[in-house]
């Protein structure tokens, strides 16, 4: 009777076994795999660093800050350090930005010196806020460290 017990158990827990590892199979065979980037070291490397450095806070670098925090989002950034300054193509969601006081981008301080439009709500695009297109500002210096 006991070797029957042992015998029922052991094919129960091959079998649950097998379900776990079939299913397993049954997902990376019905899956597209992209073996470009499954092979690809570059992935690699950048999964295991992203992974052991993800509880650093970093700064996007597609965003304008004041006080520390996010006040809006850029595209088409071209720094100039030579003029001493950085050009926009848009800065949106900008409801937010003081454009009277000093922000960050990246690691400088700037301030806005001109703009051929500010539109304050774009009704073909209300999710992006107040909206500046060709956005001049001055570099004023490098953001601090702290």
């Amino acid at each position: 009777m006991f070797d029957v017990l042992q015998i029922i158990v052991k094919v129960a827990i091959i079998a649950g076994i097998l379900l776990v590892a079939g299913f397993g199979v049954f997902r990376v065979w019905r899956a597209d795999l992209d073996l470009g980037r499954l092979l690809n070291p570059k992935r690699a490397v950048q999964s295991s660093v992203e992974k052991k450095l993800s509880w650093l806070p970093t700064r996007d670098r597609d965003a304008l800050y004041q006080d520390g925090q996010i006040v809006a989002r850029v595209r088409g950034a071209r720094v100039e350090e030579s003029e001493s300054e950085v050009r926009f193509e848009k800065v949106y969601k900008s409801n937010d930005l003081d454009l009277e006081a000093e922000f960050q981008f990246q690691k400088w301080r700037l301030r806005f010196r001109s703009a051929d439009t500010l539109t304050m709500l774009n009704t073909a695009a209300p999710q992006e806020g107040r909206t500046i297109t060709k956005a001049v500002c001055e570099i004023t210096g490098d953001r601090p460290a702290i």
